[in-house]
């Protein structure tokens, strides 16, 4: 039923994946003053620090991935009767957020790599929206033990009919 606490973990990850994308992800700082930002759609950078090369899309990747993670878990959630194919969306949608996390630190690695190019006093700032994606894959594992479980339930109570 909707209303079962896997839709409340699904909920929270569709509000994490929103989150995630309306706040940045690192931040370049050197010193005090910030040089550059990266975002899950935009990368900016002050004059000077652009740098971008052959990863000038790469942001538009997490705002896609992020966004098709929101899709997913919108559309699970109202998959309440079907309980496999939205434990099917589940995984593939917790298979697309590690992808992200390793896509962000492979990304934050290189930008930090290319600005240190220019000035080796660059430091890297995590934001609060980095984590955000970790978080919603241990939501999505809650969600997708809690559905097995109400699956198992249903079965049980087939067997005694």
């Amino acid at each position: 039923m909707i209303q079962r606490i896997q839709t409340v973990y699904l909920a929270l990850v569709a509000v994490l994946s929103i989150l995630g994308l309306c706040l940045p992800l690192a931040q370049y700082f050197v010193g005090t003053a910030q040089v550059a930002t990266f975002n899950s759609f935009t990368y900016t950078a002050a004059k000077g620090y652009d740098t971008f090369g052959a990863f000038s899309m790469a942001p538009l990747a997490f705002g896609v991935l992020l966004s098709i993670v929101m899709l997913l878990t919108l559309v699970s959630i109202m998959l309440f009767r079907y309980r496999m194919r939205q434990l099917r969306l589940i995984i593939f949608s917790t298979l697309m957020l590690v992808g992200h996390v390793g896509f962000y630190a492979f990304l934050a690695w290189k930008f930090q790599l290319q600005l240190a190019e220019i000035n080796p006093e660059v430091q890297f700032h995590l934001c609060f929206a980095a984590v955000l994606p970790a978080i919603s894959i241990i939501l999505n594992c809650l969600a997708i033990h809690g559905i097995r479980k109400d699956e198992a339930l249903v079965r049980s109570l087939d067997r005694l009919r």
